[in-house]
């Protein structure tokens, strides 16, 4: 009887603690949903005032960027601004129109850079909340610590660059082995190259009708993702490109024509396919997403002197872990970072400042999915596979540039990891 007696009481309380512990997972989840609601009803009077960093800034320079072998200070000129659209001649201006004054277009940046902030803030709770369940196909699990507190862009920077950013080399296991490192490159990417000023393009619709193409073909260094084009579209995104980064289903279908198209010819070109969590090569190598590797190598075999390079794919899940990190109050989407971030990380360990265009959304914000293509989907934008949100929400923590150029003229700027001085240990870890 007194076993009993002691099996029923442990009964009632293993109830009575689950039903206590699911209450207070409604209660947290209810009170973060209202936080949200919130910040969403702050009036924009309530939030910093708009800055026009660089308004009176030069027009972008003529001619082709030279590579910069010696640093010299930055003096990268501002895309134009954004003309006024003309008045209407029938009808009144619509409260949807653009704006068409100064005054009018400074409170829409102020309007519009709150909505983006809340937007992103209530995705990444959303996805990240317990009670979501995600689909975890790479097996994540996070077992580092989370930073709390106040976070400054600088702690930030130098966590990221203490990840890093890998590509496989010849002599690199388990290749070497299976007899096929001979196809990697000898050194990395753009290693031993440093430019001034950077520019990584995204693919967003927003790109579309931006003028930003002399402004982005006077950065020093170009990057663009996947069949991104130029041609047709050089006055909003440019022509120049130096690196192009590209997934690994792009060496596989035919309907991008890896071998045929120009957009991959005479240019660095870096592919990826994510692994596991834990990022086991030889199990990736025998099972990657895309059987991309035969189209690797045969590249590689018949064009030894092409820069083509193959991501190191623990380097994604390096990033992913510090996005984590520093993210304590949200689970991240458990899949890795998409190419536009990767592209970032790439150029800030190489160049004195990188500008990012149209990743964090601008006025222009459409829900084309591409600058290129009439196809809509605004996960293009707000992601909904990759840690899209999160990385958006960091790209605004880093960015040095003012309200009017994050979201007027569409770009965000952060300062390359060579300007920063870290400490020898990151304190988070």
């Amino acid at each position: 009887m007194r076993m009993l007696g002691l099996s029923v009481w442990l009964f009632l309380n293993l109830v009575f603690l689950g039903m206590g512990s699911y209450l207070y997972l409604l209660w947290a989840q209810y009170w973060r949903y209202a936080r949200t609601a919130q910040i969403a009803s702050i009036p924009d009077s309530s939030w910093p005032e708009v800055t026009l960093a660089g308004e009176d800034d030069p027009e972008p320079r003529p001619g082709k960027p030279r590579f910069h072998s010696n640093l010299a200070p930055l003096n990268l000129p501002l895309p134009p601004r954004p003309s006024p659209p003309p008045p209407p001649t029938t009808t009144p201006t619509p409260p949807t129109a653009p704006p068409t004054t100064r005054e009018q277009l400074l409170q829409e940046v102020q309007r519009h850079k709150v909505d983006i902030f809340v937007r992103l803030r209530r995705l990444q709770k959303d996805r990240g909340s317990i009670l979501v369940k995600q689909e975890n196909r790479y097996e994540v699990l996070y077992r580092g610590r989370r930073r709390r507190g106040p976070i400054t862009s600088e702690e930030l920077l130098c966590a990221l660059r203490e990840a890093g950013v890998r590509t496989l080399r010849d002599g690199d296991e388990p290749f070497t082995s299976q007899g096929v490192s001979k196809h990697f490159p000898s050194t990395g990417l753009l290693e031993g190259r440093h430019f001034n000023t950077c520019v990584v393009v995204s693919s967003a619709g927003g790109n579309k009708g931006s003028h930003l193409g002399t402004f982005i073909d006077s950065h020093d260094a170009v990057v663009r993702f996947n069949d991104a084009p130029t041609v047709g579209f050089e006055g909003d995104v440019g022509s120049r490109t130096t690196l192009r980064i590209v997934n690994s289903k792009i060496l596989v279908k035919p309907d991008f024509k890896f071998w045929d198209s120009p957009l991959y010819k005479d240019v660095a070109v870096l592919a990826w396919d994510p692994c596991h969590y834990s990022c086991d090569l030889n199990e990736w190598y025998k099972n990657p997403d895309f059987d991309f590797f035969p189209a690797y190598f045969r590249r590689r075999l018949m064009l030894p002197y092409e820069d083509l390079h193959m991501l190191h794919p623990a380097s994604m899940w390096n990033i992913w872990d510090v996005l984590q990190r520093y993210t304590p109050d949200s689970r991240l989407l458990p899949n890795p970072p998409s190419s536009g971030f990767l592209g970032i990380m790439i150029m800030l360990a190489h160049c004195e400042s990188v500008d990012v265009v149209e990743f964090v959304p601008s006025l222009r914000m459409t829900s084309q999915c591409h600058y290129w293509s009439p196809d809509n989907d605004t996960t293009c934008t707000f992601g909904g596979w990759h840690p899209t949100d999160t990385e958006k929400l960091t790209c605004l923590t880093l960015n040095r540039a003012g309200d009017f150029d994050t979201y007027a003229r569409g770009f965000v700027r952060i300062p390359g990891f060579k300007t920063i001085t870290c400490p020898t240990h990151s304190p988070a870890r």
